[in-house]
């Protein structure tokens, strides 16, 4: 689940096409000048000079070379020469190295001028050369009839330092792309703070604001959430008035009218209206209760707890519950939940009081289990042994007011509130209800809660 939430990231997508982009733009790049070094249209227009400066320099050092004409020529030059043959040996510097240690490769440089020599009829003066490089410095051998000539530049004399360029136009293309990088960066990082003050003023903490310094479409959208938050805010404390004043409104008049009703003599009419008041009682304090935790704006008051022995404490003490049998069982290992005690009290005596008006008087039974789901989250399952609920009205049973009909009445108690009060606990617990028939007799509610609340 972590790993989807990582690739729907919108940052993570940004930066995953801006290195992409970066990649291409490299790679580009080193196509880009290798090809245009070993482009065949360059290379014979580079081999063309190449060769013809060649043919000029053998011409000046003229056939057969003696020394005097070539230490002329080399005075002349930006490069050193050494001359091999059969009676005849001589250069420049005695600094020329080793020709042994030196990798020649043949040159294609000088195929377009051999091609045009034999158009001509001419012989080629410079077919077969080959060049290296060595020392930073490139070589030349050209066969000069039975001489062979070797030219170095620049000078073993000079000092040679070596050039970078390719590092260097790499090295400013990578500082321009962590610059580009960095200024992505610093756009995309306000996402962050909107996905996370969302979060917040969607789990209940209306009072939260984002805050982010930048003043385009990002600033004015986190403008308009924290707008939006304001105004619920304010919807909310206005309804939250409401419901206290109609509250209180209410229960006045309620209360004057259990005073009449308890002075009343006969005692069966007394006490069917007594029932009326308090199931009109139970209507608003349910309601209330329900209002509060709705849509998840009731902040939780979350403690560590034995849910296990709420459940046992709440079985032992409650009235309704008298000649029922009442099964405990557990498999969990971690028994402590985090979550909040009060509300999870109320939502298991509302799921305990339903089932006990609908156990059957033949097996007057209810199971209560504890299961673990995972190191995350347990289960809890209440089932009893009543008619269980009509198929058609599994999915409204937790709908307000809502009552089956048959066997599950308004005459067997209840007002349809206490499981639309549960689902609303436990959604406000990161939890889930579930609520089926037993395959052989009763109604099962399941409640998926979370072990510690994120």
């Amino acid at each position: 689940m972590k790993i989807n939430k990582i690739f729907q990231s919108l940052s993570l997508k940004l930066i995953t096409v801006f290195l992409i982009t970066a990649i291409a733009y490299l790679y580009l790049l080193t196509v880009g000048v290798r090809s245009l070094i070993l482009n065949d249209e360059v290379r014979e227009t580079l081999g063309y000079y190449q060769t013809s400066y060649l043919e000029n320099f053998l011409e000046d050092l003229r056939y057969p070379p003696t020394q005097e004409r070539a230490e002329e020529v080399a005075s002349n030059m930006p490069f050193d020469i050494k001359i091999i043959g059969e009676n005849f040996g001589w250069t420049s510097t005695n600094e020329f190295p080793d020709l042994d240690v030196i990798d020649f490769q043949k040159s294609n440089w000088d195929i377009l001028k051999i091609k045009d020599d034999i158009e001509i009829g001419q012989d080629p003066y410079i077919e077969g050369s080959e060049f290296a490089r060595y020392m930073n410095r490139t070589f030349f051998k050209v066969p000069y009839g039975d001489y062979v000539v070797i030219l170095v530049n620049p000078k073993m004399t000079q000092e040679v330092n070596p050039t970078y360029l390719f590092e260097a136009l790499l090295g400013i293309s990578l500082l321009i792309l962590l610059i580009s990088f960095l200024v992505v960066q610093r756009i995309i990082n306000p996402i962050q703070a909107i996905q996370d003050g969302t979060s917040k003023i969607g789990s209940g903490e209306l009072e939260h604001r984002i805050t982010i310094k930048p003043k385009d479409e990002l600033g004015i959208l986190a403008n308009e959430i924290n707008l939006l938050a304001k105004n619920v805010q304010d919807m909310l404390e206005a309804k939250q008035r409401l419901n206290l004043g109609v509250s209180h409104e209410l229960r006045s008049p309620l209360t004057r009218a259990r005073l009449q009703i308890e002075m009343l003599e006969d005692e069966k009419q007394r006490d069917e209206l007594l029932n009326e008041i308090n199931a009109m009682e139970a209507i608003i304090s349910n309601l209330l209760d329900s209002e509060a935790i709705n849509y998840g704006h009731k902040k939780l008051d979350l403690k560590t707890f034995n849910i296990e022995v709420i459940i046992k404490e709440l079985t032992s003490k409650a009235a309704y519950l008298e000649n029922i049998e009442i099964v405990i069982s557990s498999n969990i290992k971690t028994k402590e939940v985090e979550a909040d005690q009060i509300l999870i009290e109320v939502m298991i005596k509302n799921v305990l009081e339903n089932a006990s008006r609908f156990t059957s008087p033949e097996d007057s039974r209810i199971e209560i289990n504890l299961e673990e789901i995972d190191p995350d989250s347990m289960k809890l399952s209440v089932r009893d042994y009543g008619p269980g609920f009509n198929e058609d009205d599994l999915e409204k049973v937790t709908e307000p007011f809502f009552r089956t009909g048959q066997s599950r009445s308004r005459k067997s108690g209840g007002f349809g509130l206490g499981l639309y009060l549960s689902k609303q606990i436990i959604t406000a617990h990161s939890g889930t209800i579930q609520i089926k028939n037993h395959s052989q007799q009763g109604a099962v509610v399941d409640l998926i809660l979370p072990i510690k609340q994120k």
